[in-house]
Formats: C-alpha cells, structure tokens, sequence
C-alpha cells in the first residue's frame, strides 16, 4: 500500500508495557499480523498480534539484538549471548513462534557480526573474518518466490558494506566511504536502496549499486515505509547519560521532505518500525518502557 505523504493521526496508543521490563526494538512480521520485540539488555523476545493480544515469550535467552523475520513470518533468527566461565559466546539460532528453536551454529568465543537470511530464507549467512559463512535454515523457499533463481543479500563488515549472492563466497564492496563504520542497514521493500548510519555520523539511503547517495542528517534506526518512499527514524537529543527527547521523522528518500510524527507527544519515541501496510508505526519509549502504536493517514 503507497504512502503518499505521511501524518500522524492522533495520539501514539499504547499496546503493551509491563512495570517490572523494558521492552524495545519492535520488529512487524512481514505479513503484519505480529510485532516481535526484546527487552533491556536484549533479553528475551516476546511476539505478540498486532492488535497486543495474545503475548507470548519466545526465549529467555539474550537474543533481542538485531533480530529479523522470516518471509514466511513463522521464524525468527537471532544472534544468541551467552556467557560460560565468565566469557562471552555467541551463536545463531532460528526461533519458531510455537516455542522451538534450531540451533544454526555452536557457541564461539567471537561473532562481531549479525546473521542473515539468504537464497529466500533456506539460508543464513554470516560473516566470519571477511568470509561467507553459510548454513542451511531447514525452511523451503515461499512459493511466491520458487520462479527467482538468485537472491542478493547485503551485509556489514566491520568497515564496509557488502552485497553477495548464495552459492558464491565472495562479496562486492558498495561502501560508499573508506574506512567507516556503519550500523543499522536496512534493505527498501521494493529491494532498490539501503539505508544505513555511519558511527558518529549521519544517516544516508543510496542505491543498492552504491550509487545516488542522500544525506539525510542526524537521525538513528532506520524502517522503510512500505512503498520504499520514506524512511522513518529517530532524531534523539541525550546529555551523555540518558535521551532528553527524541522524535519520529519520516524522511523522503530522496532527502527533500522531513515530517515530524511525534510533534504531539511529550513522549521520548524510539526505534521505530513501519507495519507492512504503511498505516501503523510501532515504537518504544524509555519514559515507561512500553512499545507504542502511531497511526499514519496515507
């Protein structure tokens, strides 16, 4: 569904809080019917429907930290924390919504990396010392898809940006700085751009060649609107020990429109996540350690 030019309609509703957690980083299911979400410390996920009923705990496990869906909006893959003889490890994981979970790799003692679904889910891959890593997921590709023969997937390195494809172990360099950092890359639905933050820096959108690169200014934790018009983000002001404020804005790609989403609420709005249909933006706030709904007219 298109978004023409996004507004806020009314008053962010709350949809689940709970006095003894913290609960962030709320992520759609790709068919819209569930929000997947963590809590402080990315500990645990929680799936609840998109209305806030019927919440259910995932894991207990520290897995909450870039957490993605599944095409088939059945699975959730995770980088897994644990810690052994006072030493952190981590794994991945695929998280069933009935409970189950598949163990994808052993605990290692390094994973600077987040793992990605690949191929149209049958795999993850993973980047392990500048090297492809893949497995299998155990998932079958959507029926939808069975007709594509190749799927790109887009992954950071840690001072780089990279695009590859499954079965090939190599990766192309779509970096569009030297020797940066960047965090929270984030593919467009329609698969044409990225958006992405550089460390210390500013949030951008460009091609997924590496080209047509927009500036869009200080602005944090990226989410596509559906129609791969707008990128909604956070624009946070802190004092180096806690956020004082921070907004929603929903930036055009191309950079020339900036909306404010949350300039009716006193609300500290943060990690936002546009719903598949475009109407809705779920996000959290450390002022209650809620997640929060914003209804957008379209």
């Amino acid at each position: 569904m298109a978004v023409a030019q996004p507004a806020s309609t009314g008053s962010p509703e709350k949809l689940i809080s709970n006095s003894s957690k913290e609960y962030q980083r709320p992520a759609w299911s790709p068919d819209g019917s569930k929000i997947a979400f963590t809590a402080g410390r990315n500990q645990g996920i929680w799936i609840t429907n998109a209305d806030g009923t019927d919440m259910k705990q995932v894991t207990d496990e520290i897995a909450g930290f870039g957490f993605s869906w599944s095409m088939d909006s059945q699975n959730i893959l995770a980088r897994v924390s644990e810690t052994e003889n006072r030493r952190q490890k981590m794994g991945i994981k695929i998280y069933g919504l009935d409970g189950s979970s598949t163990q994808i790799t052993e605990l290692r003692d390094d994973m600077p990396a987040l793992p990605t679904w690949a191929n149209f889910d049958e795999n993850v891959v993973l980047i392990t010392n500048d090297k492809i890593e893949k497995f299998d997921s155990g998932k079958e590709t959507p029926e939808q898809f069975k007709t594509k023969s190749r799927q790109a997937f887009y992954v950071l390195k840690p001072n780089s940006i990279a695009t590859g494809m499954v079965p090939e172990n190599t990766t192309t360099d779509i970096s569009p700085f030297e020797d940066a950092k960047y965090l929270n890359l984030e593919v467009s639905p329609d698969g044409q751009k990225l958006a992405f933050e550089v460390y210390g820096g500013n949030l951008y959108v460009m091609n997924i060649d590496g080209s047509g690169l927009v500036d869009l200014g200080k602005a944090n934790r990226p989410s596509w609107s559906p129609d791969s018009k707008y990128v909604c983000a956070m624009v946070a002001e802190d004092d180096g020990h806690s956020y004082k404020s921070s907004d929603l804005i929903a930036f055009s790609a191309d950079g020339s429109q900036q909306i404010n989403l949350t300039q009716t609420t006193d609300l500290i709005a943060m990690n936002p996540a546009w719903s598949p249909s475009g109407d809705k933006i779920a996000f959290d706030s450390p002022d209650d350690g809620s997640i929060y709904i914003l209804n957008i007219s379209q």
